[in-house]
């Protein structure tokens, strides 16, 4: 029995292993290791670009746009999507004579990849919003290993090599080049990049704490390389021997690794002892730019460090008011921002979040020679995983415990701020220790007012996530809610996320029944239709009923535009009124004893159904201005939809219309005057359809139905033929779908409405992508359009008119945020409360 039960566990064990898993991301990550500033798409002209390097492995683009522009802050363009891999580092590369940059990225693949984020690379279709790979060559194993190089990246600033190094030992240097050759490169007119083998400049039992490149004009590539050289202690050894002293070999040294060009060879040319706490370096301009070197943070001092400087130049950094003084203040990040020639400044930015400008003053007789250096309070920000510094005067934060954030300077100039100057006195380097500093360093009380920078533009971020608890808990919504506690001290805060994009409720006003459809004409009128009468109201300042507007108030409307002329359009149940822009109506009445049952309209042309499967077209005369009955045709059987689709730019008509029948089939007619009505395609259905719509999309025509179970299709639409691609279908609800033509941030979606709303569209990546609204469900919806608000839909739900506004439409899930005033640990459910723990 013993042995059957083993071997039945054994069986079902292997079962359980021969499974396939599939990871899918609900929400992809918020947190950024590491972000960088270029023109790496050539689509932003004299804006700047950021490069965002993403936790879940993703590169994405976002452009800059002016603090004076109508809407200032970030954009995205481009994003390479998941690549499933760890990234580690990041550095722009630009070639000699190129107007762009690339993007050399270390990961944990064992493989440098050269990225090329072009966006007229592959404009026709989804590979023109993906990098293209230059380069990818192979140097180790896979994993983020201490021997294995990608931590550090560094870039020589005239783009002629990259040093890519590992934790350990490791150091490998490729050379860059580029040639008059297009072939094969995606863009006849950037040149064909081209990278040479890898060149060694290993050094055992040596640890890298930081490595840049060296602005050193057009002569050999230079980097700085921030290491500590130990010794082989494979016997035992004393604690004692482990003290940081000038004597035992463990202090951190700035070296100089050389590039020869010609020679094609690197070598380690110089290097000196700088402070043991040195953990972050950042290159200074050089050539005819400015003097070159490096500037080196550690705790408490800051330093300037060149190959031909002769005398110590290091100056304390602020320090906050009541901080203890023997416990040091650690520099985590430096960056350098140029202004002019021979002018420039760099951020810091210490482990409690305050920021510093670095001020270097050059000798006036010779710009090559450093005289001291200031160090200047700028404000005091969340800390950073990255600082990037734009030429148009902004800021970006790539924040490692709250969100990441825009900055726009409202000042640069910090003669009254809190500052520090090069220390006299001090002739050695061990001199500069936490206590010589807390005697030196300028005391200032923080505060959370910002008074040198303003911020334009936040990026929500999760980071980090210290507990996540699931449940529907608010009551009454369709989905659960995701409660997740985010955060370090006073920034932290109790998120809860809802699936689907936010919206922003403007108006709502009570109507006097359930109304069977809502119109907008233009910018000027709200037409709610009910099953006997139809309001209509006039949009100004106010929204008010009107009486004299030309529109039948008795009947019902099935459909209505402005039409190109200046004129309206209504289609009710027993024919079409045409409005004329004097104001002289002309009415269509429908044959015999039949009636309308659907319609639509665009602003030239109308299409109706009639009670028996006849379909009736009309269009708009360009010389007469009238609205004439231009064809009709017998469908065979009842007729559920109908969409005329709209008219292109530059174009008098569109060349289709969708019809939707009862026998559970599509049909897309043609409307070329030579062919009115005859049929280019048909498409089986799995159920009845409730609702159709042509949307154009840049050059592209797509066809969306909706179905009475409550399930979307969508597929491509031939714009020569008429032919439909293959369609692809997604369950959205228990109701039948509507579909509405919208726009959301300047660009066309659709929005489908169910047992809750939908909106789909195209996402930066230019994949097409259907997303929940996190909002009631909505019974009939349009598109608004006014002067005071230019995008927004406006909806019924049950006898109740809203005007709504879509909110980051690109975001799967919405946020409320809960402010904490400590580090929140743990929360769980106590009754019918969350408890939340913080320390």
């Amino acid at each position: 029995d013993t042995m059957t039960a083993s071997t039945s566990a054994s069986a079902n064990y292997l079962n359980a292993g021969t499974l396939k898993l599939l990871d899918l991301t609900l929400k992809p990550s918020t947190s950024i290791l590491t972000s960088l500033i270029g023109d790496f798409t050539g689509s932003s002209g004299k804006q700047q670009e950021l490069a965002i390097l993403r936790a879940d492995g993703s590169i994405e683009i976002w452009a800059t746009t002016s603090a004076t522009a109508a809407e200032p802050g970030l954009r995205m363009l481009m994003s390479s999507g998941r690549t499933h891999s760890v990234l580690r580092s990041a550095v722009p590369v630009r070639l000699g004579g190129s107007k762009r940059d690339l993007i050399v990225v270390g990961s944990d693949s064992g493989c440098l990849s050269v990225l090329d984020f072009n966006m007229a690379a592959g404009a026709a279709g989804e590979a023109g919003l993906r990098p293209k790979i230059l380069h990818c060559p192979a140097f180790g194993k896979t994993g983020c290993r201490r021997e294995t190089p990608g931590q550090y990246l560094a870039a020589d600033p005239k783009g002629r090599a990259v040093m890519v190094a590992a934790i350990e030992k490791r150091k490998l240097v490729y050379v860059l080049n580029q040639t008059s050759s297009s072939e094969d490169n995606g863009n006849s007119g950037e040149p064909k990049v081209t990278i040479a083998s890898p060149l060694e400049a290993h050094k055992s039992f040596t640890i890298t704490f930081s490595l840049v490149g060296l602005d050193n004009g057009y002569d050999n590539p230079l980097f700085a390389a921030l290491e500590c050289t130990y010794n082989d202690y494979n016997d035992d050894f004393d604690d004692d021997d482990m003290n940081y002293t000038s004597n035992n070999g463990l202090d951190k040294q700035l070296a100089y690794y050389e590039l020869d060009l010609g020679l094609n060879h690197v070598s380690r040319r110089w290097s000196t002892v700088v402070h043991s706490s040195a953990s972050v370096l950042a290159a200074i301009p050089g050539g005819s730019d400015g003097p070159g070197g490096v500037l080196v943070g550690g705790e408490d001092w800051i330093q300037y460090v060149h190959e031909h400087q002769t005398n110590l130049i290091v100056a304390p950094i602020p320090r906050r008011k009541n901080h203890p003084t023997n416990k040091g203040i650690l520099l985590t990040s430096i960056t350098v921002h140029r202004q002019k020639k021979r002018k420039f400044f760099a951020i810091a930015q210490t482990e409690l979040g305050d920021a510093f400008k670095i001020t270097l003053h050059l000798n006036p007789e010779n710009p090559a020679e450093v005289q001291g250096i200031t160090v200047s309070l700028l404000d005091s920000l969340p800390i950073a995983n990255s600082i990037n510094i734009t030429k148009s005067g902004m800021l970006f934060l790539a924040a490692e415990f709250s969100d990441h954030n825009l900055y726009q300077f409202e000042r640069i100039d910090l003669d009254d701020a809190p500052s520090n100057s090069t220390a006299i006195g001090i002739k050695d380097i061990f001199e500069c220790t936490t206590s010589r500093a807390s005697e030196l360093a300028t005391v200032f009380d923080p505060s959370k007012k910002l008074e040198s920078l303003r911020i334009i533009n936040k990026m929500s971020s999760l980071a980090p996530a210290t507990a996540v608890l699931v449940g529907e808990l608010a009551g009454g919504e369709a989905s659960p809610q995701i409660y997740t506690l985010c955060g370090r001290s006073e920034l932290s805060s109790l998120r809860i996320l809802r699936h689907g994009a936010a919206i922003s409720e403007l108006a709502r006003s009570d109507l006097p029944g359930v109304p069977g459809g809502i119109f907008t004409i233009g910018s000027k009128y709200i037409i709610v239709s009910f099953a006997d009468a139809t309001l209509v109201l006039s949009i100004g300042a106010t929204v008010e009923e009107v009486d004299d507007s030309g529109f039948l108030n008795n009947v019902p409307t099935l459909a209505c535009s402005a039409l190109v002329d200046g004129g309206y359009c209504q289609v009710h149940p027993s024919g079409v009124r045409h409005i004329r822009p004097n104001g002289q109506t002309k009415e269509w009445q429908c044959p015999g004893l039949k009636r309308i049952e659907v319609a639509s309209v665009n602003s030239a042309q109308v299409i109706v159904a009639l009670a028996g499967g006849e379909v009736v077209y009309f269009e708009l005369d360009s010389l007469s201005g009238a609205l004439t009955e231009a064809s009709t045709k017998e469908m065979g059987v009842e007729v559920a939809c109908l969409d005329v689709g709209i008219v292109p730019k530059g174009r008098s008509r569109s060349l289709f219309a969708a019809i939707g029948c009862r026998d559970q089939t599509c049909r897309v007619v043609t409307l070329a005057p030579d062919q009115l009505l005859a049929q280019r395609s048909s498409t089986a259905l799995r159920a009845r359809p409730h609702s159709v719509c042509l949307q154009l999309h840049e050059q592209d025509i797509f066809l969306t139905i909706g179905l009475d179970d409550g399930s979307a299709m969508r597929a491509s639409l031939d714009s020569s033929s008429g032919a439909v691609g293959g369609p692809t279908r997604r369950f959205l609800g228990a109701r039948p779908v509507g579909i509405v033509r919208a726009t959301v941030n300047g660009q066309s979606c659709t929005l489908l409405l169910s047992s809750r709303p939908w909106i789909s569209k195209s996402d930066p990546s230019g994949k097409y992508s259907t997303l929940p609204l996190s909002y009631v469900p909505l019974d009939h919806a349009c598109l608004f359009n006014s002067d005071i608000i230019p995008e927004a839909i406006v909806a019924t739900a049950g006898s109740t008119l809203r005007i709504l506004s879509v909110e980051k439409a690109n975001e799967n899930f919405n946020q409320t945020r809960v402010k904490l005033r400590y580090t929140p640990r743990q929360m769980c459910l106590l009754g019918g409360n969350l408890a939340i723990c913080e320390a």
